[in-house]
C-alpha cells in the first residue's frame, strides 16, 4: 500500500541530495561558508520533511478505507540485499494469514521489527482494503509509519543544522552588537545551578536505561535511555534560557541534539512495541 507515495518521496529526497550540496557550495562560493552550510541542508532538510509530509498523509488517507483484522504469524522468511559496496544482508520478514471480509485466506509480508519476539501462531493485526482485500500491511509501527519516521528524521536535522548555520550567517552579516548582560542574581544563579544539577542527573540516567533497563527488548532499552537523554539536554536548554541567557547559538545546540535524541528514541520504541 502507498508504493507510489514512497517512489516519490525517495526520488525528491534523492535528488535533494544532489542539489543540495550544488546549491550550498555555489552559495558558499558567492557568499561564505555558513550561507554555503545553511541553504545546502535546508534543501535536504525540506526534502525530508516533505516526503515525510506526503507519505504521511497518503498513509491516513489509505487507512481510512481499510478494515482490520486478527491475522496469525505463520513463518518469518530470509531476505537477502546487497549495498552499494556489494556486501550481502540478511533481514528476516514476517508472513501473516489474515482472512478478509469475504472469507478468502491471504498473505501478507511485512518488515521484522517490532514481530521479531513472536512466534508462529501469534495474532499479529493486519489492516486491508475494504475495495481491494489483496492490499494489505500489518498494523504495527515500522509497517505503517516506519518511512514516516524515517523521511521525518532525515528531515529533521538537515533542517535544524540548516537553520542553525542561517543565522549564523544573517548574524555574521550585521554590525557587532554585544548585548548588555546582567550579572545573575543569587536566586537566578541559584535555581540555575538546581536546574543544571537536574539536567545532568537526567542527562546521566539516560545512559543508564539503555544498560539497565528491565527485559530483553534492546530496541526499547536505546528507545528509553535515548528519549531520557534528550529530555536532559532539552532541559539544559530550558535552563541556559533563563535569564541572564546564555548567547542563542550556544544554546541551540542543546535543542538540536535533545530534539535528535527524542526522534531516535521514540522511533526505536514505537518499533519494539
Amino acid at each position: 500500500m502507498d508504493e507510489e507515495a514512497i517512489q516519490h518521496a525517495m526520488l525528491v529526497f534523492g535528488l535533494s541530495l544532489l542539489v543540495g550540496p550544488a546549491i550550498g557550495g555555489l552559495a558558499g562560493w558567492l557568499k561564505n561558508f555558513f550561507w554555503g552550510v545553511g541553504i545546502g541542508a535546508l534543501l535536504i532538510g525540506c526534502a525530508g520533511l516533505y516526503a515525510a509530509a506526503t507519505i504521511g498523509w497518503q498513509r491516513y488517507q489509505s487507512i481510512e478505507g481499510t478494515a482490520s483484522v486478527q491475522g496469525s504469524l505463520i513463518e518469518f522468511v530470509e531476505e537477502r540485499s546487497k549495498d552499494s559496496n556489494g556486501r550481502t544482508t540478511v533481514s528476516r520478514a514476517p508472513v501473516v494469514e489474515y482472512v478478509a471480509a469475504d472469507g478468502q485466506k491471504r498473505l501478507v509480508k511485512g518488515l521484522g521489527g517490532g514481530l521479531s519476539d513472536k512466534e508462529w501462531g501469534d495474532a499479529v493485526e493486519v489492516r486491508y482494503s475494504i475495495a481491494d482485500p489483496a492490499q494489505a500491511l500489518i498494523a504495527d509501527f515500522q509497517n505503517m509509519w516506519g518511512p514516516v519516521w524515517g523521511f521525518g528524521i532525515f528531515g529533521l536535522f538537515p533542517t535544524m543544522f540548516g537553520l542553525f548555520f542561517t543565522g549564523m550567517a544573517i548574524k555574521e552579516g550585521r554590525p557587532a552588537r554585544r548585548p548588555v548582560q546582567r550579572p545573575a542574581t543569587p536566586t537566578q544563579q541559584r535555581w540555575r545551578t538546581r536546574g543544571t544539577v537536574l539536567a545532568n542527573l537526567v542527562f546521566v540516567a539516560g545512559f543508564a536505561v539503555c544498560f539497565l533497563y528491565p527485559g530483553e527488548s534492546m530496541g526499547k532499552a536505546l528507545g528509553a535511555g535515548f528519549m531520557t537523554i534528550g529530555a536532559g539536554a532539552l532541559l539544559h536548554f530550558a535552563v541556559q534560557s533563563f535569564p541572564p541567557a546564555m548567547e542563542f547559538e550556544s544554546r541551540s545546540i542543546l535543542a538540536i541534539v535533545g530534539l535528535g535524541f527524542l526522534a531516535f528514541g521514540y522511533g526505536a520504541w514505537m518499533m519494539m512495541a
